[in-house]
Parts: C-alpha cells; sequence; structure tokens
C-alpha cells in the first residue's frame, strides 16, 4: 500500500520517491542527494526554486489549482445565481457586495451566547397535555423556578390552569344522551362509518368508540366534563354514518338531488354534537381534536372551504396547544397514546393542509416546525391499513411541495422559470416512481381494499391535474405544443394533465360499478369535478367540437349520482353551464346519455334503518307532537322547555342557505393572490 502522502508536500513527512536520474542545479550545486521531481522534495520543503539546466520546474499543484479555479467559479457564480433570486437583480460587484455583507454582520465577535431553548410538554392527565414551545413565557418561567432552587407548590401554585368556569354542567352530557338512537341503529351508523368514511385517514381506533358507546347504553354510567370530547366524537359518527348508510342500497340512485330522511336524522345528531364544542375546546385534549376532525369530515361535502376548512384549522391548533406536533421524549405517557396522538395529529395536518391548497388558502403550520414520528405499524390499531394510510399522508406531502413550487414559479423572475420547470419535473418523476412501488396502489375490482385503493388512486392522479393545470391555458404552452416539441416541461404537464383526467374518470367509473358512489364522499366528488374542469379546457384549448364527448357525459352522468340536497349541487349546475356554454359556442350538437343504473337487493340493516327514519320524518310531518321514546333523536321536540332543543326535523331545508353554501365553490375569488394556482 502506498503511504499516505506520497507524492505530495507534507509538514513533518518524507515522500518516498525514486532517486532522480538528473539532480537539479541546485542540489548538484550543494552536493546533495537529489530525489526529482518536479519540483525535488528538498527545493520544496526549502522553498526554494528548483531549476533543471536553468529551467524552472512546476509541479502537480498547479494543476490542482487550476481546477480548483475551476470549481470555484462554477461555485460563485452559483451563489450569485442565489443571491439575486433573493435579492433581485442587485450589482454583484466587490463594493455592493461588501456593503451587503455589512448591513447583514451586525451580530458582535466572539462567542455566541447559550440560547439554546427547548420545548416543553407536560401531560395534565392521560389525555390531555401542556405545550409551551421555546422562548416562550412558560418556559422563561420554569428557568426563573429552576434558579430559585426551592419548591414553589408549597405556596399553592396551579401551574397548568383551565378555565373551568366557563364550562357547562355534567347536565349538557346527560340531555345529549337521551338522543342517542336505538342501540341496532347506532352500531349499523358505526360499522357504515368505518366502511364507508374512514378510508385511508385514522380519526379513532374502532374498538375504542365500541367501547364508549357501549357506556352510552349503561344506565349507571356518571359522566364527567373529560368525557365530553367523546361524547361529541360519538354524536359525529353517528352523523357521518347516516351520510353513507346509503351505499348499503344500490338503488339510493333515485333519490340523487333529494333531501333525503338520512339527512335529516343526520343534521340534528350533528347539531347535538355542536351544542357540546364550547366545552369540547375548553377540555383541548387530543379527543378534543378527533372530536373536530368528525366535525369537519361531515361538513365537508356540505361546506369544503368554509364550516370544514374552519373545523380543521381548529383541530390543528389545538393539536399544537397539546404537543401534538413535536416528537416527545418523555416518560409520562404509554405508547399506545403517544402512537394515537401520532396519527390524530398527521390526519389533521394532512387533511388541513389538502384543503388548504386545493382553496388556495394559507398552511396552518410549516413543515419546519413539525418534529414528531410519522404513524408506525402498530398491529393493536386495527384500521385503516397501515400502508393506505401512511401513501395518504405521502400523497398530501408531495402536494404540498408542488404547491410550493408553484408559488415560487409564480413570483420568480423569467430568466428562473426553466428552473423551476425542471423541479416540477423531478417532483413529477420521483411522484411516479414512488407510486409505483406502492402495494395498495392495485385498484383490481374485488380485492378486499378496493374502494380505499380507488380513493388513493384519485388522491394521486389529482397531483397530476393540479401540477399541469396552471399551463393549460399559457400561449407559450400551446406555441410548443404546435411545434411538436414533446420534451418541453410544459407540454410534459398539460399532456399528463388532460390524461389524468380521463383516468380519474375510468376509476369512478369502476367503483359506481362495482362498490356504488357515495354522495357525501367529497374524494370522489372533488375528483370528479376536477377532472371535469380539465376535460372542458381541453375541448376549449383543441377547439375540436367532439373531443372527449363520450368521457365528458360519463363524467357528467357521474357526479350527477354524487349529490343530495347539499351545496354541490350548485357545483353541478356550474359545470352544466360551462358545458353548455362551450357547445353553443362552438355549435356543437347536444348529446348524452342516460346513466344505468343497477338495483340490488335491500340489506335488512339498511332496510331497518330507512324505515326508522322514515317514520322520524312521518311522526314530526303529521304534526303529532305526541311523547317521543327517549332514544329518538327526535325527543327535543318535546314541549318541556329544558330539554335539549334542537330546530325541527323539516325545518333543517331551511338552514342550507344556498347564499352561503355557493360561495366555497367560487373558482378564482376575487382579489385572490394565488388565484393562477387555485385548484379546488
Amino acid at each position: 500500500m502506498e503511504p499516505y502522502g506520497a507524492g505530495l508536500p507534507y509538514p513533518g513527512a518524507r515522500p518516498v520517491r525514486r532517486r532522480a536520474s538528473l539532480a537539479c542545479d541546485t542540489c548538484r550545486r550543494q552536493k546533495e542527494k537529489c530525489e526529482g521531481g518536479p519540483p525535488c522534495w528538498r527545493c520544496q520543503r526549502l522553498g526554494r526554486p528548483c531549476t533543471v539546466r536553468g529551467r524552472v520546474l512546476h509541479g502537480p499543484t498547479e494543476v490542482v489549482q487550476d481546477r480548483s479555479a475551476i470549481s470555484n467559479k462554477s461555485r460563485v457564480e452559483g451563489l450569485e445565481l442565489i443571491v439575486r433570486h433573493f435579492l433581485g437583480d442587485v450589482r454583484l460587484d466587490e463594493d455592493n457586495v461588501s456593503r451587503i455583507v455589512a448591513r447583514l454582520g451586525t451580530t458582535p465577535q466572539g462567542e455566541a451566547p447559550n440560547v439554546d431553548e427547548p420545548f416543553d410538554v407536560q401531560f395534565v392527565s392521560k389525555n390531555i397535555a401542556h405545550y409551551s414551545g421555546e422562548f416562550s413565557h412558560w418556559n422563561f418561567s420554569q428557568k426563573l423556578r429552576r434558579k430559585i432552587r426551592s419548591p414553589i407548590e408549597r405556596f399553592g401554585v396551579k401551574e397548568y390552569w383551565r378555565p373551568t368556569q366557563l364550562q357547562s354542567g355534567t347536565h349538557m352530557v346527560s340531555q345529549a344522551m337521551s338522543h342517542l338512537p336505538p342501540r341496532p341503529i347506532a352500531m349499523f351508523l358505526v360499522t357504515m362509518f368505518f366502511k364507508y368514511s374512514e378510508g385511508n385517514v385514522f380519526y379513532m381506533e374502532q374498538t375504542w368508540l365500541q367501547e364508549r358507546l357501549e357506556r352510552c347504553y349503561t344506565q349507571s354510567t356518571e359522566y364527567s366534563l373529560s368525557d365530553v370530547p367523546w361524547v361529541c366524537s360519538v354524536f359525529a359518527v353517528l352523523a357521518i354514518g347516516t351520510q353513507v348508510a346509503h351505499m348499503e342500497d344500490q338503488s339510493a340512485a333515485t333519490e340523487d338531488l333529494n333531501l333525503c330522511s338520512e339527512d335529516s336524522v343526520g343534521l340534528s345528531l350533528y347539531h347535538i354534537a355542536c351544542r357540546l364544542v364550547p366545552d369540547v375546546i375548553l377540555v383541548a385534549s387530543h379527543e378534543s381534536v378527533q372530536a373536530f376532525l368528525l366535525l369537519a369530515l361531515y361538513a365537508l361535502p356540505l361546506s369544503t372551504g368554509g364550516l370544514s376548512y374552519s373545523y380543521l384549522g381548529i383541530a390543528v391548533k389545538m393539536a399544537i396547544q397539546n404537543g401534538m406536533h413535536r416528537k416527545y421524549v418523555g416518560e409520562e405517557c404509554g405508547q399506545k397514546i403517544i402512537e394515537t396522538r401520532n396519527r390524530v395529529f398527521w390526519s389533521a395536518y394532512s387533511l388541513d393542509r389538502r384543503i388548504g391548497i386545493f382553496h388556495g388558502r394559507p398552511a396552518s403550520i410549516s413543515k419546519s416546525d413539525i418534529s414528531t414520528d410519522l404513524p408506525n405499524d402498530d398491529p393493536s390499531f386495527s384500521s385503516p391499513p397501515y400502508v393506505n394510510m401512511i401513501a395518504f399522508i405521502k400523497l398530501s406531502s408531495w402536494l404540498g411541495e408542488i404547491a410550493e413550487t408553484l408559488v415560487l414559479l409564480r413570483n420568480c423572475p423569467k430568466r428562473f422559470i426553466p428552473e423551476y420547470l425542471e423541479r416540477l419535473m423531478q417532483i413529477r418523476t420521483h411522484v411516479e416512481q414512488w407510486w409505483s412501488s406502492l402495494p395498495c396502489c392495485d385498484t383490481t375490482p374485488g380485492t378486499a381494499l378496493f374502494r380505499q385503493n380507488s380513493h388513493l388512486r384519485l388522491a394521486y392522479l389529482l397531483i397530476y391535474i393540479y401540477m399541469g393545470r396552471p399551463f393549460m391555458f399559457t400561449d407559450d404552452w400551446r406555441d410548443a405544443d404546435s411545434r411538436a416539441e414533446s420534451a418541453e416541461p410544459r407540454v410534459i404537464l398539460v399532456r399528463s394533465c388532460v390524461q389524468s383526467a380521463l383516468e380519474i374518470i375510468e376509476t369512478l367509473q369502476l367503483l359506481a360499478s362495482h362498490t356504488g358512489l357515495c354522495r357525501a364522499s367529497y374524494t370522489e366528488f372533488s375528483s370528479c369535478r376536477a377532472a371535469l374542469l380539465v376535460i372542458l379546457a381541453e375541448r376549449v384549448n383543441s377547439q375540436v367540437t367532439d373531443r372527449f364527448e363520450e368521457e365528458l357525459a360519463r363524467g357528467m352522468a357521474l357526479i350527477r349520482r354524487m349529490t343530495g340536497g347539499s351545496s354541490s349541487e350548485s357545483e353541478i349546475s356550474y359545470l352544466e353551464s360551462l358545458d353548455a356554454a362551450i357547445r353553443q359556442s362552438s355549435s356543437l350538437a347536444t348529446s348524452g346519455a342516460d346513466a344505468t343504473q343497477s338495483s340490488q337487493e335491500q340489506p335488512s340493516a339498511y332496510a331497518q334503518f330507512k324505515h326508522w327514519t322514515q317514520a322520524m320524518k312521518s311522526e314530526t310531518g303529521s304534526g303529532n307532537m305526541a311523547e317521543l321514546s327517549s332514544f329518538s333523536p327526535l325527543s327535543f321536540l318535546n314541549s318541556d322547555p329544558g330539554s335539549f332543543g334542537q330546530p325541527r326535523i323539516n325545518e333543517v331545508a331551511d338552514l342550507m342557505n344556498a347564499d352561503w353554501l355557493g360561495s366555497d365553490f367560487q373558482l378564482v375569488p376575487d382579489g385572490d393572490a394565488f388565484a393562477p394556482f387555485q385548484a379546488e
């Protein structure tokens, strides 16, 4: 093995060299042994010039210096590019750079002060934690306490104060419990929730909910204010169950655009849950985060960018209050609770980020502020499937990166546009490679996770739509496409966008044929709407009268089956108006196909639930104000002034004000700075 530093100058070590065939002039003159070079070791060590017959010898260091100069030049050019990106088109001559450095260099020289201050998470109870971030008042007070070195507990200090005087009495929980539906109906709705609503997002563990539901039907159960969050969650789950109960009856497609009886019952259950919201906020546990996640899920098909977005924002803020966004390193909490906290936080963060991006809203929390671990593959959690849950979180993360890149692309100087387009192309390649490696990308009908995997595929295809849609109406893209420049990034992105829209229609058609479409599924409805908008835009761009005529007809037939008395009707009418305007301007013939409806035998469980909801509707509609069962969700109609007051079941349609519900679906809000990149 060649010794370290052979052939190179190294203080304190002499290189191993053979004797030179021709000694240098200096060594020959001084009669010294010359080991050759260039230059020889003695001349190099003594710093004297090394010459042979009068010619100065230069070593390989010059070649290294040349390479270093080239590397430094490339590095300086890259740094100048970064500076101009953040500071604009500034002069980077020596004088101006000195002035910029002078303005930045205000930090005094010397040893940096010790300002390292960790965050603090203290558990008040098993479900409630107190989080205090770096440099907060609380952390400084704890520093002061440690400085005093004297216990303060003897003074009766309450460290984690809660405004308990604002909480309602336990009678609120008892009154809410009196409106539970019969146990078989409640169990049916819970089953519907986990079968059709949970999908790829973790809201709660099924066994945890069933245990608490059993407590609800035990007459001897006593409730405390700490039980308010999970009681609110129970009623939210029952309300969501009414939204998807029609999935058990394939003939429910005949009720399109009608306010079904189960919608009325679900609304009354939702109102009961809403009565508990102030106390849920005051308790502020991770169960409170779960409750707001469920309320957001119920409101998703009704007011996505309004009420649901607000619920998700509260859920994220309450998760921060509990320190769920930071990695917990203490020993006060068990592993089961930590895993539940992690799963609930990532569900709230992913949903909030996703809805925020699709509606052009800022993020509720920065990625740099998140340090908690991703969920683990814990066998004690039965649902949702772990691989699907992680895939949904990752898809939301990819979507966030694309949104950030589009914002940078929109605001950057024109000379940097190619770089950000290349960044989009790199993200596109990474997403495609990652998706092809997933085991949950199989959407073969008949498999156990067909519906969950199909929803993941819809979320995956929406990424390509969101990535390519901003370039559909740019003139330079159309010019590049007409010149057949297929490698141009904008051409690739737009073509992927259109192809993804067509694949979304195919995926929804498979869902409709094998499991049915859900009226309350935001994933199914929003992906269908996004696909139809892209198809309509492509018809305008191409100016081909019959382009994607069949796919458009199929998509319109599918989206009409995903409504039921909600504000999504306004979106459908908007799509139909766009289609009619395009047809009129292009002199297209109106064509359409009636969607075939398959009828299957109605399951007995759904028949029982349907009969119960119809009975409740007819009971109040006939004007009969007789005493109702204590388990009926309509028992609030009793004349008792102390009862848990709710609106009448037949008057809930009056609450559906089209003005404020429809306002959440404006495609490009006025004054929106990010309008060119707005998605849903």
